[in-house]
């Protein structure tokens, strides 16, 4: 499994999903979008999907997680307010 389909994988387990996007371009980044992120701090946010990705019992190899590059946590509200995304 290669490495976007392996933090998605990992994403899709640990949080209600309902929408995600990630890219791999020499790392991977992107964006999950959960309703679970509702009324949580960006910070928070980010700490519940660093801790999935290191410590849950689908966790990444430290070889992997230096290539996860950047991961936004969002809302469903703050993921269509930004509006439709370019592919």
């Amino acid at each position: 499994m290669d490495l976007r389909k392996k933090v998605e994988d990992v994403l899709r387990r640990t949080f209600d999903v309902e929408e995600i996007d990630l890219q791999d371009d020499e790392g991977v980044y992107g964006v999950v979008v959960s309703p679970q992120f509702r009324g949580m701090p960006v910070l928070e946010r980010q700490t519940l999907v660093e801790t999935a990705l290191r410590k849950g019992p689908h966790k990444l190899t430290k070889a992997e997680l230096r290539h996860v590059l950047a991961i936004a946590p969002l809302t469903p509200a703050e993921y269509h307010a930004a509006g439709p995304r370019k592919k």
